[in-house]
């Protein structure tokens, strides 16, 4: 499975239901992160607003990736963007956090696969070619955790990332306690035994 979030996630809207055959993608809501990372590597197409002007309007804040299979990946409504474009991404590299800008009734990421960047363009079967499961109100996880190499090493660190590293050095046995961005005792003293684990390695 290849979803933009790490760890559990729910489907809160299926690709083309019955009830909204016009849906060309699919609604996902963080459960474990809000971040939203990318699917393939490639190149940001476009970071930022669908209308400047009207910030209730489609996707609202979104990103755009031209894959380097040729085809463009779309993450919308996110609350905020990490990336801009013309920037390289690979994949899993966070691009935003999920947010509810643009048409939109709650916080989730739309994540739609097109073969071209413009509306009318055709669309994939986003579940097909990712493996998340077309069910709505499913929860699923998509097995990916980050190295603690990687999470336990970056310089600065704010709320996300914290919350990042805390559900990873827990995914790996390392008890930190709640996940909520903040780098307390039990955070430390996690992060002190998984260093002491790798440099024992």
């Amino acid at each position: 499975m290849n979803s933009p979030y790490i760890g559990k996630f729910r489907v809160s809207q299926g690709f083309r239901p019955p009830e909204n055959p016009s849906h060309d993608g699919i609604d996902l809501v963080g459960i474990d992160s809000k971040e939203i990372h990318a699917t393939v590597s490639g190149t940001v197409h476009f970071a930022g607003w669908e209308n400047a002007n009207d910030h209730t309007q489609g996707f609202g804040q979104y990103v755009c990736i031209r894959s380097t299979d040729g085809l463009f990946y779309y993450y919308g409504h996110m609350s905020e963007l990490k990336v801009k474009t013309g920037d390289l991404v690979a994949c899993t590299d966070v691009i935003g956090i999920e947010g509810s800008t643009g048409h939109s009734t709650g916080n989730h990421c739309h994540y739609e696969i097109r073969n071209a960047f413009y509306k009318g363009a055709k669309v994939y079967d986003v579940c097909n070619m990712s493996g998340i499961p077309n069910v709505q109100g499913g929860t699923y996880d998509d097995g990916y955790r980050p190295s603690l190499q990687t999470v336990i090493t970056p310089s600065l660190y704010n709320e996300s990332d914290i919350k990042v590293l805390q559900t990873a050095l827990n995914s790996h046995g390392y008890n930190c306690g709640a996940v909520d961005g903040a780098i307390g005792p039990k955070t430390t003293a996690s992060m002190f035994s998984a260093l002491y684990d790798l440099w024992s390695l």
